[in-house]
Protein backbone atom coordinates (compact mmCIF):
# COMPACT_ATOMS: atom_id res chain seq x y z
CA UNK A 1 0.00 0.00 0.00
CA UNK A 2 1.37 3.43 -0.88
CA UNK A 3 2.70 5.55 1.97
CA UNK A 4 0.11 8.25 1.45
CA UNK A 5 -3.06 9.13 -0.39
CA UNK A 6 -1.30 11.45 -2.84
CA UNK A 7 1.02 8.66 -3.97
CA UNK A 8 -1.96 6.36 -4.51
CA UNK A 9 -3.69 9.05 -6.58
CA UNK A 10 -0.56 9.44 -8.70
CA UNK A 11 -0.19 5.65 -9.19
CA UNK A 12 -3.80 5.32 -10.29
CA UNK A 13 -3.47 8.32 -12.59
CA UNK A 14 -0.31 6.95 -14.22
CA UNK A 15 -2.07 3.58 -14.55
CA UNK A 16 -5.08 5.17 -16.27
CA UNK A 17 -2.83 7.09 -18.63
CA UNK A 18 -0.72 4.09 -19.61
CA UNK A 19 -3.83 1.99 -20.21
CA UNK A 20 -4.94 4.53 -22.83
CA UNK A 21 -3.17 3.15 -25.90
CA UNK A 22 -4.63 5.83 -28.18
CA UNK A 23 -2.35 8.52 -26.83
CA UNK A 24 1.41 8.80 -26.58
CA UNK A 25 2.39 9.64 -23.01
CA UNK A 26 5.54 11.63 -22.36
CA UNK A 27 6.89 12.27 -18.88
CA UNK A 28 5.53 15.82 -19.06
CA UNK A 29 2.08 14.49 -19.99
CA UNK A 30 2.13 12.13 -17.00
CA UNK A 31 3.23 14.99 -14.70
CA UNK A 32 0.38 17.16 -15.98
CA UNK A 33 -2.13 14.33 -15.52
CA UNK A 34 -0.94 13.75 -11.95
CA UNK A 35 -1.13 17.47 -11.16
CA UNK A 36 -4.68 17.61 -12.55
CA UNK A 37 -5.75 14.51 -10.60
CA UNK A 38 -4.34 15.87 -7.33
CA UNK A 39 -6.06 19.18 -7.89
CA UNK A 40 -9.39 17.54 -8.78
CA UNK A 41 -9.43 15.10 -5.87
CA UNK A 42 -7.57 16.93 -3.11
CA UNK A 43 -7.48 20.57 -4.20
CA UNK A 44 -3.67 20.51 -4.19
CA UNK A 45 -2.31 23.31 -6.37
CA UNK A 46 1.38 22.80 -5.63
CA UNK A 47 1.79 20.27 -8.42
CA UNK A 48 4.17 17.39 -8.93
CA UNK A 49 7.70 17.46 -10.29
CA UNK A 50 8.94 15.14 -13.01
CA UNK A 51 11.33 13.43 -10.58
CA UNK A 52 8.36 12.38 -8.42
CA UNK A 53 6.61 10.80 -11.41
CA UNK A 54 9.86 9.08 -12.44
CA UNK A 55 10.16 7.61 -8.94
CA UNK A 56 6.49 6.57 -9.05
CA UNK A 57 7.12 4.73 -12.32
CA UNK A 58 10.18 3.06 -10.80
CA UNK A 59 8.14 1.91 -7.79
CA UNK A 60 5.31 0.69 -10.03
CA UNK A 61 7.81 -1.34 -12.06
CA UNK A 62 9.27 -2.92 -8.93
CA UNK A 63 7.91 -5.58 -6.61
CA UNK A 64 7.99 -3.16 -3.67
CA UNK A 65 4.21 -2.70 -3.77
CA UNK A 66 3.57 -5.89 -5.70
CA UNK A 67 2.69 -4.12 -8.95
CA UNK A 68 5.55 -5.32 -11.16
CA UNK A 69 4.10 -3.06 -13.84
CA UNK A 70 5.45 -3.78 -17.34
CA UNK A 71 6.08 -0.10 -18.09
CA UNK A 72 8.25 0.46 -21.11
CA UNK A 73 9.71 3.48 -22.85
CA UNK A 74 9.49 3.48 -26.62
CA UNK A 75 10.92 5.91 -29.16
CA UNK A 76 13.05 7.11 -26.23
CA UNK A 77 10.31 9.44 -24.99
CA UNK A 78 6.92 7.74 -24.67
CA UNK A 79 5.64 5.51 -21.87
CA UNK A 80 3.16 2.64 -22.10
CA UNK A 81 2.43 -0.79 -20.70
CA UNK A 82 4.14 -3.60 -22.62
CA UNK A 83 1.03 -5.68 -21.89
CA UNK A 84 -1.99 -3.70 -23.15
CA UNK A 85 -4.30 -5.55 -20.72
CA UNK A 86 -2.25 -4.76 -17.61
CA UNK A 87 -3.57 -2.56 -14.82
CA UNK A 88 -2.47 -2.16 -11.22
CA UNK A 89 -6.14 -2.38 -10.25
CA UNK A 90 -6.68 -5.75 -11.97
CA UNK A 91 -3.91 -7.71 -10.31
CA UNK A 92 -4.70 -11.41 -10.02
CA UNK A 93 -3.91 -13.47 -6.95
CA UNK A 94 -0.65 -15.36 -7.03
CA UNK A 95 -0.38 -19.03 -6.10
CA UNK A 96 1.22 -17.96 -2.82
CA UNK A 97 -1.73 -15.67 -2.10
CA UNK A 98 -4.12 -18.54 -2.75
CA UNK A 99 -2.18 -20.79 -0.36
CA UNK A 100 -2.36 -18.14 2.37
CA UNK A 101 -6.09 -17.72 1.84
CA UNK A 102 -6.53 -21.49 2.03
CA UNK A 103 -4.67 -21.53 5.36
CA UNK A 104 -6.91 -18.76 6.68
CA UNK A 105 -9.99 -20.71 5.60
CA UNK A 106 -8.71 -23.79 7.40
CA UNK A 107 -8.14 -21.78 10.58
CA UNK A 108 -11.66 -20.37 10.43
CA UNK A 109 -13.17 -23.78 9.73
CA UNK A 110 -11.40 -25.26 12.75
CA UNK A 111 -13.06 -22.65 14.93
CA UNK A 112 -16.55 -22.99 13.39
CA UNK A 113 -18.21 -23.30 16.79
CA UNK A 114 -16.96 -19.84 17.71
CA UNK A 115 -17.83 -18.26 14.36
CA UNK A 116 -21.03 -16.35 13.74
CA UNK A 117 -23.41 -17.02 10.87
CA UNK A 118 -22.01 -13.96 9.08
CA UNK A 119 -18.50 -15.40 9.27
CA UNK A 120 -19.74 -18.72 7.88
CA UNK A 121 -21.40 -16.91 4.97
CA UNK A 122 -18.21 -14.96 4.17
CA UNK A 123 -16.18 -18.14 4.52
CA UNK A 124 -18.39 -19.92 1.95
CA UNK A 125 -18.07 -17.02 -0.49
CA UNK A 126 -14.28 -16.95 -0.16
CA UNK A 127 -14.07 -20.72 -0.62
CA UNK A 128 -16.19 -20.56 -3.78
CA UNK A 129 -14.15 -17.69 -5.19
CA UNK A 130 -10.89 -19.47 -4.39
CA UNK A 131 -12.10 -22.64 -6.13
CA UNK A 132 -12.95 -20.56 -9.20
CA UNK A 133 -9.51 -18.93 -9.22
CA UNK A 134 -7.66 -22.22 -8.72
CA UNK A 135 -9.58 -23.84 -11.58
CA UNK A 136 -8.18 -21.20 -13.92
CA UNK A 137 -4.59 -21.57 -12.70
Amino acid sequence: MPANKNALIRYKTIDNCLRNRYRRWTLDDLVDACCDALYDTEGITKGVCSRTVQMDIQIMRSDKLGYNAPIEVYDRIYYRYADPDYSITDMPLSIEDCKLIKQAINLLENNKDKNSQDTACVLNKVQNRLRTILNFV
